[in-house]
């Protein structure tokens, strides 16, 4: 009985050992060479040895700025990881980053955003909150399995967190993984639209998701912010009807939609994202 003992105290250790130094590491009472600074809607956790950028002291406010834009609340409180480099990042949040290395990650719960160190240096961090928060906020109030069917729906969850993203004064010359105004116009005149909306070619990220922020703010605009809480709320419920309820509240398809803004884009009347307040 001696081995079965030995492989339940390892098993209890590695347990442990999951919390301060593993995938549990957000949900763990000790946080080894992390500080945490405490505010009423979220906890930041940072390195020891790095200094808070400023951005994260604003959390609160982005908090609410996002539950007002969603017109949700978000009954629990957030932890914030901004982690140190890329070996613990991997282990804190490798089963959320799917393989990638994205500039910071919401868990399905939304009670947890991992930062990584892409983010360091040259991220607008304030917008960057803001996106990660309006998915806390949505993941906070829906079901997991509706969360994780709209991985599926990028030009939705993205797009409109892209949205919330812009909602302030971006770093002058720092951007989330969005293209600067001038370059996505430029190229939006001569490149399709539509892979980036059928899910045909999502290969250029920064291409796509600017593409999905100003069809959001486009659409926004044109139709007002009712409308479009309308079709989140029928999407998130049923994120395979995401296109069906874009038609029965917009009255076009998404197709004809989506070569509307291009003909828009491509007219010079786009307003940029940065420039719209709600």
């Amino acid at each position: 009985m001696s081995w079965k003992r030995s492989i339940l105290a390892l098993i209890a250790l590695m347990l442990l050992a999951a919390f301060p130094f593993g995938p549990l590491f957000a949900w763990s009472p000790v946080h080894p060479g992390y500080q945490k600074t405490r505010f009423s809607r979220a906890d930041v956790l940072y390195p020891s040895s790095a200094a808070l950028d400023p951005a994260y002291r604003d959390v609160d406010r982005y908090v609410a700025l996002a539950e007002n834009f969603h017109e949700l609340k978000c009954p629990k409180k957030i932890e914030v990881v901004v982690c140190r480099n890329w070996s613990d990042c991997l282990r804190f949040a490798a089963p959320f980053l799917m393989g990638q290395r994205p500039l910071a990650v919401t868990v399905p719960t939304g009670t947890v955003i991992f930062v990584t160190p892409r983010a360091d240096g040259w991220a607008d961090i304030g917008g960057l909150l803001r996106h990660e928060l309006s998915h806390a906020v949505q993941n906070q109030n829906r079901s997991l399995l509706s969360v994780l069917r709209m991985l599926r729906q990028p030009w939705v969850s993205e797009g409109v967190a892209g949205v919330v993203a812009a909602m302030g004064a971006p770093a002058p010359g720092r951007h989330l993984v969005s293209l600067p105004e001038a370059e996505f116009l430029s190229r939006a005149k001569t490149e399709d639209l539509w892979p980036s909306f059928s899910g045909a070619a999502l290969k250029d990220w920064p291409f796509s998701y600017t593409a999905w922020v100003y069809f959001w703010d486009s659409q926004i605009e044109r139709s007002g912010r009712p409308t479009f809480l309308r079709f989140e709320r029928m999407c998130f419920s049923d994120p395979g009807s995401c296109r069906k309820a874009f038609a029965d509240l917009y009255r076009t398809d998404l197709r004809s939609a989506v070569g509307e803004f291009q003909t828009e884009v491509r007219s010079g009347r786009l307003v940029a994202p940065e420039r719209v307040r709600f």
